[in-house]
């Protein structure tokens, strides 16, 4: 029987499997051809888990870039600034991300507080390659979502968080194991230098660097910066450092009650309007409205439903 997918209009290489939400949890199945570069860098504070079926796709987050392929699990900390793009041969790809909030992580770890849920995604962040058995685990956890999320049957979201603990315990196992040193990134020259100026960068937040500081400390062109940082990272510097800051204001405006002007100038701004208008750019509201609207705040990436997406469908052949 041929599968059903929902196209999406604005994007007609996206074919969407499955999208579902449960209680804070959701799970989309996105198959694409062609390229597909990331057109806004972003952060969320949902932590995302993101299974590669079929294809490639190279991954800058952490200050770090990675190449991840089929059968590649990529973890994302919550509010993790991170960016995803075609490599030049890149023919399309098949994917799964779950997506899990952190009030329905924070659940998690009050139902199984031996695990300590948020730290060990915090900790484990990068890339790994799945075993087999592993992969199946995932399968399986996907298969659940699916099957529950579209008969609705009675407790079915409980069964869905049932499934991600599970399928997180697993995980926590598996991982453990693994070293911080076992995780790959790239490493040549240019990716080394990168990855110099970008945690310098992440460090220096408070602080006015022009491009020829900057081409002092490291001995490089202004030239050579601008180009392998652009390539490697996605951003320019300028993008780079204004989309720490405002995660970093973004912090401050959650656990802090200092003075918008004072958060701009922490982070490194000099004029506040110029701090407004940037974190507008990147939060689509002011910083003040952002505080008063914090725990009221919406995803971008998890649909408010409680099951999968069904419109605009349509049979695909196999």
């Amino acid at each position: 029987m041929p599968e059903v997918y929902a196209l999406d209009p604005l994007d007609p290489n996206k074919r969407i499997a499955f999208h579902a939400t449960a209680n804070g949890i959701a799970m989309e199945h996105v198959i694409r051809t062609g390229q597909h570069n990331m057109r806004v860098k972003h952060f969320h504070p949902e932590y995302e888990i993101f299974y590669i079926l079929e294809g490639t796709r190279q991954f800058f987050f952490g200050n770090r870039y990675f190449t991840a392929s089929k059968g590649d699990l990529i973890i994302i900390d919550s509010n993790m600034i991170h960016m995803t793009k075609s490599d030049e041969s890149d023919e399309g790809h098949n994917r799964i991300i779950l997506y899990i909030t952190p009030e329905a992580l924070e659940r998690l770890d009050t139902a199984y507080l031996q695990m300590n849920l948020k730290r060990f995604l915090h900790e484990h962040y990068g890339i790994y390659h799945l075993t087999k058995h592993q992969h199946e685990q995932f399968m399986d956890l996907y298969y659940l979502f699916k099957s529950e999320a579209r008969s609705c049957r009675k407790y079915y979201v409980r069964s869905i968080e049932l499934g991600v603990a599970q399928y997180l315990l697993h995980l926590h196992r598996d991982l453990e194991k693994i070293p911080a040193s076992a995780v790959f990134y790239e490493t040549d020259e240019r990716f080394e230098h990168v990855y110099a100026i970008a945690d310098y960068l992440s460090t220096h937040l408070d602080e006015d660097i022009s491009l020829d500081s900057l081409s002092s400390r490291f001995y490089l062109s202004p030239y050579y910066i601008c180009r392998v940082f652009k390539k490697v990272t996605g951003y320019n510097i300028k993008e780079f450092v204004n989309i720490h800051r405002i995660n970093w204001a973004k912090y401050l405006l959650e656990t802090t009650d200092r003075s918008i002007a004072l958060i701009a100038e922490t982070v490194g701004y000099k004029s506040t309007t110029h701090f407004e208008r940037i974190f507008k750019d990147y939060m689509n509201m002011s910083p003040l409205k952002y505080r008063k609207t914090q725990n009221l705040y919406v995803s971008s990436i998890m649909p408010d439903v409680k099951e999968p997406s069904t419109e605009i469908e349509t049979e695909l052949s196999q």
